[in-house]
């Protein structure tokens, strides 16, 4: 009876080194997309600031982690309005990985 419960300790303890290895791998992945990303979206903010006033703010949407081009409008009004306090509340998001202040929070901190 030891013996059966070695070997499924045995099995678990392998299971769960391969389960830390594919999240580790996971991570990783996830991280180089993230700097992918974060690397589109400083040229999308160069290429939408290089336009000078915008008649539409429609015209400044893009896409890094919001859910639809939230982005690109946050961009656009911190870089051309004033903003005395530098606070902000996201509001329906559930673990971050899409949420419309995640670019401005690793942009620009």
């Amino acid at each position: 009876m030891k013996n059966i419960f070695r070997k499924i300790k045995n099995k678990v303890k392998v299971y769960l080194n391969l389960d830390n290895k594919i999240k580790a791998v996971e991570r990783a992945v996830v991280c180089e997309s993230d700097i992918q990303k974060m690397l589109l979206g400083k040229i999308l903010i160069g290429q939408m600031l290089s336009k000078g006033p915008l008649s539409n703010i429609m015209e400044s949407e893009f896409k890094v982690f919001s859910q639809w081009e939230d982005d690109g409008i946050i961009q656009y009004l911190i870089n051309n309005i004033d903003i005395p306090s530098k606070t902000f509340v996201e509001f329906g998001v559930e673990d971050y990985t899409e949420a419309n202040t995640r670019f401005l929070l690793m942009n620009n901190k």
